[in-house]
């Protein structure tokens, strides 16, 4: 039996040494780092884990992916931001002008929307989780209101899922249906505009296919796979590639010392 050994190496991440391509979001991020892999004949297999990261919580609780609603009276964008049931409350009939009225149940948490008319709400709004009802659903007021079918959410994102196109993880998501590109999973442990920090306590490693590898592409979604928003704050990531190799003895003949100065 071949017996091996591991030769580790750690990589540190910085949002603000990478390329990033969705502009001051700092979500979407590209490290170009030449040899951190190359193929070598004694290589059995590599294993990838995520020993730590410090990431901000400067996301918003209303963003881009959540700041829409679609009525049969017109189409109303929200203003981005860290809210609770109150000052969403006033922002959304500022937004929305006279004659809505937006009241939170404080026994239910539920919201009721009333307008001075009968108004639908169409599928195409995106604010669901926010103000309580199910995505893709068409819901029509009865009397000029409607109380939506659950309670206000608030709570923000919930964790983050940081993905890697080029290491190729055999992870699994429900969101994906099956394998995905994951290379971690983050609890937010946070409040908003602290840090999230984690580290890899149980020490999970992940085997990958690569036989080389000059770059590294690392993307961080929230748990519906929308591209996190991060305001222009920077995010720190350290990874650990452990490389097992066949612990053979060292072949000193000429012809391979040759071919390992040319590598």
């Amino acid at each position: 039996m071949t017996s091996t050994i591991t030769d580790s190496k750690i990589i540190n991440l910085s949002s603000n040494s990478a390329t990033v391509s969705n502009g001051s979001k700092n979500s979407i991020m590209m490290f170009n780092l030449n040899s951190i892999l190359k193929y070598e004949k004694d290589i059995v297999y590599n294993l990838i884990s995520m020993v730590h990261c410090a990431i901000p919580a400067s996301y918003y609780v209303v963003n881009d992916n959540n700041n829409f609603l679609s009525t049969d009276i017109g189409d109303f964008t929200f203003i981005n931001g860290n809210y609770n049931a109150n000052t969403y409350s006033i922002m959304f009939q500022q937004i929305l002008g006279a004659g809505w009225i937006l009241i939170l149940n404080s026994v239910t948490g539920k919201f009721t929307l009333s307008y001075t008319s009968n108004f639908i709400i169409n599928p195409l709004s995106t604010c669901f989780k926010i103000m309580g009802f199910i995505s893709n659903t068409i819901y029509s007021s009865i009397n000029n209101s409607l109380t939506f079918p659950n309670p206000c959410n608030f709570l923000g994102i919930s964790r983050l899922k940081l993905k890697s196109n080029i290491i190729q993880t055999n992870n699994l998501d429900t969101y994906s249906k099956g394998k995905s590109n994951l290379l971690s999973s983050i609890p937010v442990n946070n409040a908003q505009n602290g840090l999230i920090v984690y580290t890899n306590q149980v020490n999970f490693k992940s085997l990958f296919p690569n036989q080389s590898l000059d770059y590294i592409d690392i993307s961080i979604t929230d748990e519906s796979d929308n591209v996190v928003d991060f305001n222009g704050i920077d995010i720190y990531i350290t990874l650990q590639i452990d490389t097992i190799r066949s612990n053979l003895p060292q072949d000193n003949s000429l012809s391979n010392l040759l071919e390992r100065e040319k590598n």
